[in-house]
């Protein structure tokens, strides 16, 4: 992975983590499709009791078939433990919306729904976000 690549995803994690505590969400840029690296978004939350056995579920199914699309530049997975729920915030990062579209398919803001999501998410939010990365800095 590139050195642009491998910084694009880490300042998307971050730019995410950094709205998520602020509770801001400014609307996306627009994203132009071709040549375009996108931060795909997805939340989700469980219950605490089960937020092991979700996570395992989540490398093993999504994560995993998020990796295997051609076009996917790299996943973070956030988890914040809220009370008696727990957050999965999921960031995937991809080379175009060409590549998003490989892995969503044509109607690519709907959410995609793993087999067993509805055992453990209290709610499943039908869409997700995406974002043209544009910039990254870290120390």
């Amino acid at each position: 992975m590139s050195r642009i690549r491998r910084r694009a995803l880490r300042f998307a994690a971050l730019a995410v983590s950094v709205l998520a505590l602020s509770g801001a969400a400014p609307a996306p840029p627009p994203i132009s499709g071709a040549g375009q690296t996108v931060a795909r978004i997805w939340r989700g939350r469980t219950l605490a009791a089960k937020a092991d056995e979700y996570e395992a579920y989540l490398f093993a199914s999504g994560i995993r078939r998020v990796r295997a699309t051609p076009g996917n530049l790299g996943v973070t997975v956030l988890r914040r433990a809220e009370g008696d729920q727990t957050e999965f915030l999921v960031i995937s990062i991809w080379e175009s919306l060409d590549a998003v579209k490989r892995f969503a398919g044509a109607d690519y803001e709907k959410a995609v729904i793993l087999d067993r999501d509805r055992e453990y998410l209290v709610e499943v939010e039908p869409t997700v976000r995406h974002y043209a990365v544009e910039k990254e800095e870290r120390r």
